[in-house]
């Protein structure tokens, strides 16, 4: 709890800079807020909750073991990805240390995807082997009417 307030107070007095583009402090708060519902509802298998913050397709690269692209993008239907993928997505250990993550960098993707991706850090640099850049479990989320809905999942790299 403190960590989050620590973070929230973070965005709230500064926008978050990325070649360029800026969130604003109060989609950075959006973002927090439907990001902690989003994970909350996982972790409560609060399936209601989870449609209704979700959008009707949903992104979703780790939902695959593949890694040949040519078939993406990975566009789910929002129920097939709530029935099919959600269980196995709660038992990642990749999510799960997207959940205990305390670094969170935003990027405003409203030109390219209409959205906000959130970044957890899940890897340090070096963490995983020398030289290793680190990684990070990225949380997409699309405005849909005023509102941001959750849109996708990926990890980078």
């Amino acid at each position: 709890m403190k960590n989050t307030l620590i973070l929230i107070i973070t965005l709230f007095y500064c926008s978050t800079f990325i070649l360029g583009q800026s969130v604003s402090s109060s989609d950075s708060l959006k973002v927090i807020t439907a990001n902690k519902l989003l994970f909350s509802a996982i972790e409560n298998n609060d399936l209601e909750i989870i449609k209704a913050l979700s959008t009707d397709k949903i992104y979703c690269m780790i939902c695959f073991d593949s890694t040949d692209f040519s078939q993406s993008p990975y566009m789910l239907e929002k129920i097939d990805f709530i029935n099919n993928h959600l269980p196995s997505i709660k038992k990642n250990p990749l999510y799960h240390r997207a959940i205990q993550s305390n670094e969170l960098l935003l990027i405003n993707e409203y030109e390219r995807r209409k959205g906000i991706t959130a970044f957890w850090a899940i890897y340090q640099k070096n963490e995983l082997s020398p030289g290793h850049e680190g990684g990070q479990f990225g949380v997409f989320f699309r405005q849909v009417n005023g509102e941001l809905k959750f849109a996708g999942l990926e990890t980078i790299p």
